[in-house]
């Protein structure tokens, strides 16, 4: 974003007034709209690309006093999952359990397979099963791709969705009437969004979704479990 320009000594206000004033309209024009393009740009191009891997850590902390900052609150509990994105329809999930145990599905097209243990099982084929778990992972991309009220600082970007309220329902899973304080920041690196925070207050908690986005365009292939490879092919 344009630094804001440095006021001029006072003696040469009167010759260059017309200029600042022209600079710094120009500035301030230019700067919303700039940031909003880079945003919506920086999420096409991980969202077009071939495949990703995704960390997604959800945490409730407890909020010290209706509309204050949960800052320096007790924490409530996190979950972190670790995904990996293949086009168009393939998907690894796994929940990391900081006690070493982790639940995985694996979603290929309208396949779905779950591991429970160390024993993987097959779902029954769903049509569009592949597609709803991409469109799940993709909704915070697709709501900084339609990004509007850009503002940059460094390489984030706060912005608002254009439907606010279906992501925050993907996302959060709460009924968006019962959600206040939301805030949502993209953070751009090399052209391409490498994360995405999304946080709200729920009565006395704040909920936040921190996600990373890595491997973008070299992420490894999402295939079913080697016991249904030959099933699947």
């Amino acid at each position: 974003m344009p630094t804001s320009t440095r006021a001029l000594p006072f003696v040469l206000l009167g010759a260059f007034t017309i200029l600042v004033a022209g600079g710094v309209a120009l500035s301030l024009s230019s700067a919303q709209p700039l940031a909003e393009e880079q945003l919506r740009m920086a999420a096409q191009t991980t969202m077009s690309a071939s495949g990703f891997i995704l960390k997604d850590i959800n945490s409730v902390t407890t909020v010290t006093s209706p509309g204050a900052s949960a800052a320096g609150g007790a924490p409530v509990g996190t979950v972190a999952f670790l995904v990996v994105y293949q086009a168009p329809t393939s998907v690894e999930e796994t929940e990391v359990d900081r006690n070493g145990g982790n639940a995985s599905v694996i979603v290929v097209g309208d396949r779905g397979f779950r591991k429970t243990g160390s024993q993987w099982t097959e779902l029954a084929a769903t049509t569009g099963l592949g597609a709803r778990a991409v469109g799940t992972i993709m909704s915070p991309l697709r709501g900084a791709a339609g990004a509007t009220g850009v503002s940059r600082r460094g390489d984030r970007y706060r912005f608002s969705p254009a439907d606010l309220h279906q992501l925050l329902r993907t996302v959060l899973g709460v009924t968006t009437s019962r959600l206040s304080s939301p805030q949502l920041t993209a953070v751009v690196r090399d052209g391409a969004v490498t994360g995405e925070v999304i946080t709200a207050v729920v009565g006395r908690q704040r909920l936040e979704v921190d996600l990373a986005f890595s491997a973008i365009g070299s992420a490894p292939p999402v295939k079913a479990p080697r016991s249904f490879v030959a099933a699947a092919g």
